[in-house]
C-alpha cells in the first residue's frame, strides 16, 4: 500500500479534463479521491478533510468527534490534541479504512463488476436523491465507519456518472491506485506496474532479433 502513498497530487483529475471543466458537481469524488491519494492519518488532518469536503459545503452538520472502522474501537479526533496522543491508532484506521474502500472499487471493475456497496449506501441512507431526478448526493453521518463514509462519496458520483465509471475507472491489481485514464497502462494497472495480460502480448508481438 505504500508504494501508492508515494504520490503527492491526486493522480485522476489532470489526466480526465472534462471532470473539472464539465460543469457537473464532481467535488465527491474529488474528496474521495483525496483521501484515497492522500491519507489523512493525523487528528489535524483528517479534522481539517471533514470540515474542507463534507462539514463546509453541507454534506454533514459536523466534524464526527470520534472515528470507527470494522470492530475498533472509536479514536477521539481532536486536533487540538498534543502531537502523537492517538496517532498510531488513528493512522491504522485510516489505512484500514482505506484499504476497504479500495477493495471495493477493485471488486466493482470488470468482470466481477461487484456494485453491492452502491445498494448498501442506498439502503443505508448514506446517498439519497437530490432535487433533480435521478441525481445522487452524498449524506453521511457522523456516526458512520470511516469506509463507508468515504464510500458514500463514491456511491453518488457512480450513481450520478455509471457510464463515466464503467468506461474510464482504473485499479491497480498490484498496488491499488486509482487512475481514470485507461491508455496509460491499461484498466487494471498503473504507470508503475504494466498488466500481465499486456506485458505478454507486447512479448510476442516483439519482431525476433
Amino acid at each position: 500500500m505504500r508504494q501508492a502513498d508515494s504520490h503527492t497530487s491526486v493522480p485522476t483529475l489532470p489526466s480526465t479534463p472534462s471532470l473539472v471543466s464539465s460543469g457537473h458537481d464532481r467535488r465527491a469524488l474529488l474528496a474521495a479521491l483525496t483521501f484515497i491519494d492522500k491519507p489523512p492519518r493525523t487528528a489535524p488532518a483528517l479534522a481539517a478533510w471533514f470540515d474542507k469536503h463534507l462539514v463546509a459545503i453541507g454534506r454533514m452538520p459536523r466534524r464526527p468527534t470520534s472515528v470507527t472502522e470494522g470492530f475498533s474501537q472509536p479514536v477521539a479526533l481532536d486536533p487540538s490534541a498534543p502531537p502523537g496522543t492517538d496517532e498510531a491508532e488513528l493512522g491504522e484506521l485510516v489505512d484500514a479504512a482505506r484499504l476497504r474502500v479500495l477493495t471495493s472499487l477493485r471488486a466493482f471493475m470488470p468482470p466481477a463488476s461487484d456494485d453491492r456497496f452502491l445498494s448498501a449506501a442506498v439502503a443505508a441512507g448514506r446517498v439519497r436523491c437530490a432535487g433533480d431526478p435521478g441525481v445522487w448526493e452524498p449524506c453521511p453521518r457522523a456516526e458512520d465507519p470511516l469506509s463507508d463514509i468515504v464510500l458514500s462519496l463514491l456511491a453518488a458520483d457512480i450513481l450520478n456518472f455509471r457510464e463515466f465509471h464503467d468506461a474510464y475507472l482504473c485499479v491497480c491489481k498490484t498496488c491499488l491506485r486509482i487512475d481514470f485514464d485507461p491508455s496509460r497502462a491499461g484498466r487494471t494497472g498503473c504507470p508503475e506496474h504494466q498488466p500481465t495480460a499486456t506485458v505478454s502480448v507486447m512479448r510476442r508481438s516483439r519482431p525476433p532479433l
